[in-house]
């Protein structure tokens, strides 16, 4: 959805789902490390703002088209100095520990689990199919997250436990209204 195409009821909307499906990732996240996770007030980006979004060096990013409802790509980032923590409450044993394949394995699973709880809220609210793809994991994004096209909307919602050493952050780039609409996926 671009910004010129999306009015303030749209955008109000598209906002809402996100902080519904965000608040359902964040209980997800706070049952897999048995923490509270809290999610913070969804922030919308409009594509004119200053550029893509920065993913902290070294961040782990699982990335997710999704099909049907509002579609569009989820990202669910884990910066890299939250790594330690997780996986630890993940895997139960430290990180310095972890095989680098299962750290990505346990990193890959987690952001699978918070996209299908997010997502799973949104279609029960728009009541529709929303389907993930399966997850694509990039462990190494290195400062980057996809560029959203000129003009394109971005809901970016943080998670992170009371300390702040547990933490992820939900980016969502909805579609445009057409191939939203359209089932095929077809624009």
């Amino acid at each position: 959805m671009t910004s010129a195409e999306a009015t303030s009821r749209e955008v109000d909307r598209l906002a809402e789902l996100a902080s519904i499906g965000a608040g359902h990732a964040a209980g997800a996240l706070a049952a897999l490390v048995g923490r509270t996770i809290r999610m913070e007030v969804p922030r919308v980006r409009d594509g004119r703002e200053a550029g893509a979004l920065a993913a902290p060096e070294e961040a782990a990013v699982v990335f997710f088209h999704v099909l049907g409802g509002p579609g569009g790509v989820l990202a669910v980032l884990f910066p890299a100095d939250a790594h330690p923590a997780l996986l630890e409450r993940l895997l139960g044993v430290p990180a310095s520990a972890t095989p680098a394949e299962q750290a990505e394995s346990a990193l890959g699973e987690a952001g699978n689990i918070l996209a299908s709880h997010a997502l799973s809220a949104v279609a029960d609210l728009v009541e529709t199919a929303v389907v993930p793809s399966p997850p694509e994991l990039d462990s190494d994004a290195a400062g980057r997250l996809p560029a959203a096209p000129a003009g394109r909307l971005r809901i970016e919602t943080p998670l992170v436990d009371r300390d702040g050493r547990l933490q992820s952050l939900l980016v969502w780039f909805p579609e445009p209204p057409a191939a939203a609409s359209d089932p095929d996926g077809a624009v």
